[in-house]
């Protein structure tokens, strides 16, 4: 059985994990052993790893059957379920472990980990207080385990459980301050220098050593345009994305090329498809290495590479640890010091970064000259609600935070208490949609005097309900030293006042900046007891309160806060300041190396550079489907490297050695065979012409010795016009976009379905735009949208590109 191994590993290491996972079929088929457990074990994780889960989930099962005590395949058993979106059978997998492996000091590490898994996904489902029970647990049999601890802390700040640091066993509040992430800092310390420390314990462990290499030339790049590039996995339906989308739109072309490095979830919402719309290039890093997604920025020559992510969930700080571009900034992600090495500036403002926090930052300040954080004018609001709907008395004067529940500490919550009982005559709405939250706040208000009709919840809506919802309440009450950054926006933008308390980091002077620039300044409070004496006047003064609307309301239009033009050159200028070029060098204004122009009229080309531009570097072998048609261009880039082609009318051998004379969808085996060490396969407008693109792309997927890559253009079936052509019957009339030979239509979400169920994971995906429609055909596309049950925003954002260019790889 050692030799078995061995060769898997082998194979393994070698990039060949379908042969490995045949060497452990053969060998399962014709030895029976009693270690047989073992190798269906491994023969389970080599499945997993190539994407083939179901069978992964059978082979675990039988290693369990013939070894129940055999922990490990539980384990994975249970991550697979996770995985396949089953929570409960993982759940019952793990529990499993717990109620029929025998107690044992050799189970105990295992067994650990599960009742840790447990946690862990209970705390992903929301089941916050299950969630804690389980960590307490784990913690109670093991004390030393600094991450559980670090989870069990923020899971104690989301539930309202103060003190946050309550001691038990060995674990003093001292060691979970040392314990606790960087995020739930923010809300715990009001000492910018705690802050610091927080931030450089969490880089010490996810990049020791500091800077791993300068990729990037120091100097800069001559380019005349800046090319920016955002780095985030939050360009989708996330708090950065509603401030930042109007930014993408508004950047001036004429100075900045936009660059998107996105491992964000696809969530099909009408804010990630105008975000990914207003980038001019956007590039998919989630199934690359750090090294290599920085190595990918590198080559794109980023002169300014902006980290919107910080330290927070997700981080991929090594990312910017190898200096892929000449100067690294963060900015809106993470409201605080980062420390994260490579990273040279932080933007801010005079308010919210004063000099005298400047030693507490690792970042130099970059000060915009009114407010470091931008908004976006486009945010729809809702007709305005009724108060009764809401759980809201008609009568009362309402003060509400919709700030998330684990800023609220025990502090502030003793002032909001106070504020209820020196304006008897109110109530405080607050969000929280998990009952063990509620049901603490619940307890601390009775333990002020303070009654549960007096504090009331409000569940997750839509956004544009989110916002109309605002307009319910009188005034809203932030949280310190965690202030509101975009909620305090969204109050403003739906024209409710906000009062906050600024403290002496950053993270507790965000709305304090947000105030000045919409012309509020006295709603700024610089003491706990101020905060609570300016909430008291105002209560109790209904006509100030509303003069502080009416204000606040006139303001809108022309305060710096939401003038985004403004903020956006503001913004570029900025930028300018720091940017790098080499000295001596003529600025050069080369075209985007994978730009796509506007199709000439009446002619929607095929976006062949594109094609060839989004291949990885590093691919020798490609295979063109349906034609030949890039294979000048392919051999004059990499002359030494391998171009098939398959044709049944395609290029003569002695033009093309490597052609393949057949139509793709009848080739044999040993065509197949043939084709197995291809690593990358191109359908300049192919795919669609297959009987079953389904079929062929597993077959792709199954065939291939590694993971194969997938460079797809393809015409977009939602376009305005092929949907105006049907409406008039007349799809394939001379010059229209629709292709006679096309037998498959594909819109931007089935071509991301039929890509995933083949088991491939889309990596970037660029946008062909055509001229817009006119506003009828516009309204029209919206109206039947909205008539089917759909997003008329998501329909208006589909029906702009006329083509997609893709580029997945199997999963």
């Amino acid at each position: 059985m050692g030799e078995l191994f061995e060769g898997a590993q082998a194979l393994q290491a070698a990039n060949e994990p379908q042969q490995a996972a045949n060497l452990y079929k053969v060998w399962l088929e014709h030895t029976h052993s009693p270690l047989a457990f073992a190798a269906w074990f491994n023969l389970g994780v080599v499945q997993a790893e190539i994407g083939d889960d179901a069978a992964a989930e059978v082979s675990y099962g039988k290693a369990i059957l013939q070894n129940p005590g055999f922990i490990e395949p539980r384990l994975n058993l249970g991550t697979l379920c996770e995985r396949r979106g089953r929570p409960d059978d993982a759940l019952s997998t793990w529990q499993a472990i717990l109620d029929e492996v025998p107690e044992s000091a050799e189970h105990m590490p295992l067994k650990l980990q599960a009742i840790n898994n447990i946690g862990r996904l209970l705390e992903n489902l929301k089941r916050l207080p299950e969630a804690a029970a389980w960590l307490t647990r784990s913690l109670e049999l093991k004390p030393d385990q600094p991450k559980v601890l670090t989870h069990w802390i923020h899971l104690r700040q989301k539930l309202c459980r103060w003190p946050v640091y309550q001691p038990f066993g060995d674990v003093t509040p001292e060691i979970m301050r040392e314990c606790t992430s960087s995020l739930a800092t923010l809300a715990q310390a009001h000492d910018p220098a705690e802050q610091l420390a927080a931030s450089r314990r969490y880089i010490d462990e996810k990049v020791p050593g500091g800077v791993r290499a300068q990729l990037a030339p120091t100097e800069g790049y001559p380019h005349k345009r800046m090319r920016i590039g955002y780095l985030s996995s939050d360009l989708c339906s996330h708090a950065v994305s509603i401030l930042t989308a109007e930014l993408y739109e508004l950047h001036d072309r004429e100075r900045v090329e936009v660059y998107a490095f996105s491992w964000s979830r696809e969530d099909n919402s009408p804010l990630r498809a105008r975000v990914v719309g207003a980038m001019d290039h956007y590039i998919r890093i989630d199934h690359m290495t750090d090294e290599e997604a920085a190595r990918c920025i590198c080559e794109n020559e980023i002169d300014i590479l902006v980290d919107l992510h910080g330290l927070t969930s997700g981080a991929r700080v090594s990312i910017l640890s190898y200096r892929a571009a000449p100067v690294q900034l963060t900015w809106l992600g993470f409201p605080g010091t980062t420390a994260i090495p490579g990273v040279d500036y932080v933007i801010a403002d005079d308010f919210v970064l004063p000099p005298e926090l400047e030693p507490f930052f690792t970042e130099k300040p970059l000060r915009m000259p009114q407010t470091f954080q931008i908004n976006d004018r486009q945010r729809k609001i809702a007709p305005p609600p009724r108060r009764i709907d809401n759980g809201l008395p008609e009568d009362k004067f309402v003060f509400c935070c919709f700030n998330s529940n684990f800023k609220i500490g025990p502090d502030v919550f003793a002032a909001w208490m106070r504020i209820l009982q020196q304006v008897p005559d109110s109530v405080l709405w607050v969000v929280a949609d998990v009952e063990g939250t509620k049901d603490n706040l619940w307890r601390e208000a009775a333990a002020c005097g303070i009654g549960p009709d007096r504090l009331i919840f409000a569940g997750r809506v839509v956004p544009a309900d989110y916002l109309a919802r605002f307009q319910l309440a009188d005034l809203f009450l932030d949280t310190a030293p965690f202030n509101a950054g975009t909620t305090a926006s969204d109050a403003l933008w739906a024209g409710l006042p906000v009062l906050t308390w600024s403290g002496r980091t950053f993270s507790s002077r965000m709305a304090g900046s947000l105030l000045h620039a919409v012309g509020l300044p006295e709603l700024v409070t610089h003491t706990l007891a101020d905060y609570e004496a300016v909430a008291i006047a105002l209560g109790n003064d209904r006509a100030r309160m509303l003069a502080l609307r009416q204000r606040l309301a006139a303001n809108l239009g022309t305060s710096a806060l939401f003038d985004t033009p403004r903020f956006v050159r503001d913004y570029e200028d900025l930028l300018e300041t720091v940017v790098r070029r080499p000295a001596g060098v003529p600025l050069r204004d080369d075209p985007a190396p994978d730009a796509v122009g506007l199709p000439d009229a009446g002619e929607l080309s095929i976006q062949l550079g594109t094609i060839l531009n989004m291949v990885q570097p590093g691919i020798h072998s490609v295979v063109e489907v349906g034609g030949a048609s890039l294979m000048n261009a392919w051999r004059a880039r990499r002359p030494n490297s391998h171009f098939t082609s398959i044709d049944p009318a395609g290029q003569p051998r002695i033009t093309n050695p490597r052609a393949i004379v057949e139509d793709p969808e009848q080739l044999n085996d040993r065509e197949w065979q043939s084709l197995t060490a291809a690593q990358c396969w191109l359908f300049p407008q192919t795919l669609e012409r297959l009987s079953d693109p389904w079929q062929f792309l597993q077959r792709i997927r199954l065939s291939a010795l590694g993971k194969p890559h997938i460079v797809a253009c393809i015409t977009n079936g939602q376009h305005w016009q092929l949907q105006s052509l049907l409406s008039r019957g007349a799809l394939h009339e001379a010059g229209a976009l629709a292709d006679r030979r096309g037998r498959h239509w594909f819109t931007r979400a089935s071509l991301a379905a039929m890509l995933a169920e083949c088991g491939f994971a889309i990596v970037e995906m660029r946008t062909v735009l055509a001229p817009p429609p006119d506003a009828a055909t516009l309204q029209a596309i919206r109206q039947l949208a909205t008539a089917a049950g759909g997003n008329p925003d998501l329909a208006e954002q589909d029906a702009m590109p006329y083509q997609y260019i893709v580029h997945a790889v199997a999963r």
